[in-house]
């Protein structure tokens, strides 16, 4: 759309004559008409009035924006996750409590459970901040 025609839509919008308008920029009457076909364009000061009463005519709002769901592969993960962890977080005591009566495989096991439950902390910190980075690049 030139400038022109934008003249002409806001001034048939607003019931406005080439007069009112002029009247409005504190311009002749010719001048808005010159515009109107595109013969001349207004002085910088006078776009930025035009700007100014054109701009809420052509502007038109963004529709809000709705954060993106992760999949389900991913949420499905993250609970297994959540529940993976308190799990082992509460075999690991157990474990050392059971020191004394396995004292060859009590160490080791309590290695592994500790190992564990670190990588799954790891793991569900690594796909949770994933997802927050997917969400403000696909979102």
């Amino acid at each position: 759309m030139s400038l022109g025609q934008a003249i002409i839509a806001y001034r048939q919008k607003h019931h406005l004559t080439q007069a009112d308008l002029a009247g409005q920029l504190f311009v002749t009457r010719q001048a808005v008409s010159t515009w109107e076909t595109n013969k001349a364009w207004p002085d910088t000061e006078i776009l930025t009035q035009l700007n100014t009463l054109m701009a809420t005519d052509f502007v038109k709002p963004s529709p809000p924006e709705t954060p993106a769901a992760p999949s389900d592969a991913v949420t499905v993960l993250l609970l297994v996750i959540a529940i993976i962890v308190p799990i082992f977080g509460l075999i690991g005591p157990l474990v050392i409590l059971f020191n004394r009566r396995f004292p060859h495989w009590s160490k080791t096991a309590a290695g592994v459970v500790i190992a564990v439950e670190v990588l799954a902390i790891v793991a569900f910190w690594l796909f949770a901040d994933a997802i927050t980075v997917s969400k403000h690049i696909i979102g």
